[in-house]
């Protein structure tokens, strides 16, 4: 019971922590890299990444524009450009302290019902969009409230997130962890409640943590935008594992040249709406119904942040990202005037 109700619970509490700080300028002076011309194709991007906090160069003096951006370089981005999208200054939060999450029941009138920690839920399960936690057994469930209000977070963190919650009897399924529990709890149905059980969880955390790239998933996957293993680790092990023996993200994300494909799954997901400025658009090689993340790759040429590889117009999700190749795409997301449009 306590294994299934630390997973999802531990879910709940990575969707609830990170929350976007006020917009500010870095005011960054662009050094200006000595290999990236004045009049290049990436300049403007590259120095426009640079001075918003996205990008950094290679050293004090060069970007290296040709070569590769691996994996963990590319969630990091991700996360840089999620943050500035809501507001942010391009910054990654550090990992909260993670040993004492917890979950606090109030009723209404913001009095104490119940706190557990999270070795203290009796029961917790995902149906649908929506999540029930049990709150007591069956003999002590009769006065708790129709209603309530769950704060959820980590002992000594600042960020909190509270849920309204509906009174619901339970009993759990035969066969399942949670086998055994009767009693009355509440549930959630919270928009957010779908992606409750997709969140990274404690195991991850700990195997982790100690990684340079590892706040930037944590960061994504606390609001919401992917979760770690069944879809990250999943695209990033191109969908088998790699060589079939076993993907290692603490090895392989720092080594594994990202993709176009990865990039545009990423990216669209981070940068948040976009306006629509290609109704239509073809591109030979995205089978909407087939191409694996279709839908984001097409809308992020609808926006005229991706284009084509050649004139043909294919995206080629495949090949290898550069430096500079993924500044220029970013730069269209951080500024509309940059963006592709019909014609252009």
């Amino acid at each position: 019971m306590k294994r299934i109700a630390g997973l999802i619970l531990t879910a709940v509490f990575l969707s609830v922590l990170c929350i976007p700080c006020a917009a500010t300028d870095t005011g960054r002076a662009y050094p200006g890299f000595s290999d990236v011309a004045e009049g290049s194709a990436s300049y403007e991007a590259v120095k426009l990444c640079y001075e918003r906090g996205l990008m950094n160069g290679t050293s004090e003096t060069t970007f290296s524009p040709q070569g590769k951006l691996n994996v963990a370089q590319l969630v990091v981005l991700a996360a840089r450009l999620y943050n500035l999208q809501n507001g942010g200054g391009g910054t990654v939060p550090d990992l909260p302290d993670l040993g004492q999450p917890y979950l606090r029941f109030y009723d209404e009138d913001g009095n104490k019902l119940i706190f557990f920690t999270m070795e203290e839920i009796p029961a917790c399960n995902a149906v649908g969009e929506s999540v029930y936690i049990g709150a007591a057994y069956e003999s002590d469930g009769s006065e708790l409230p129709e209603t309530c209000k769950l704060e959820i977070g980590f002992e000594g963190y600042n960020h909190v997130k509270t849920f309204q919650g509906v009174k619901e009897s339970h009993q759990s399924v035969p066969g399942t962890m949670n086998q055994g529990y009767v009693g009355t709890g509440y549930r959630f149905t919270d928009p957010d409640a779908a992606s409750f059980t997709m969140l990274p969880g404690i195991q991850y955390v700990e195997q982790y943590k100690k990684a340079w790239w590892f706040p930037a998933v944590f960061y994504l996957g606390s609001e919401g935008v992917m979760n770690f293993d069944g879809e990250l680790v999943y695209r990033a092990s191109n969908g088998n594992n790699g060589d079939g023996s076993g993907y290692d993200p603490a090895v392989r994300f720092s080594k594994d040249n990202a993709t176009r494909a990865l990039f545009a799954w990423l990216v669209e997901r981070s940068a948040g709406e976009l306006e629509i400025l290609n109704e239509t658009v073809d591109v030979p090689d995205v089978n909407p119904d087939e191409t694996q993340d279709a839908a984001a790759i097409l809308r992020l040429y609808q926006a005229g942040v991706l284009t084509g590889v050649d004139q043909a117009g294919n995206f080629g999700g495949d090949k290898e990202l550069t430096r500079a190749q993924a500044a220029i795409m970013l730069a269209r997301v951080l500024d509309p005037a940059l963006r592709v449009r019909p014609g252009g």
